[in-house]
């Protein structure tokens, strides 16, 4: 299970989406631009940051691979 955090713009590539506050989840996923403001800074399986909206990380909490918002260690 990949660490999470609430957003954090530091955490991201400068000038990429997640800086910007955009969900790099759904962005990099294939399913085009989501509309939803970052909520959830995370760590993929490759240990770089990406972003997600609430959408994402319910989705991802869901399938296990991040812990939930408050629990990481």
């Amino acid at each position: 299970m990949n660490p999470s955090q609430t957003f954090d713009p530091e955490l991201h590539e400068a000038g990429s989406p997640a800086a910007q506050g955009q969900c790099s989840y759904h962005a990099n996923g294939g399913s085009g631009r989501c509309a939803g403001e970052a909520v959830v800074s995370f760590q993929d399986g490759d240990g770089r940051w990406q972003s997600g909206c609430s959408a994402a990380l319910e989705q991802l909490v869901e399938q296990g691979e991040i812990e939930p918002l408050g629990q990481g260690g």
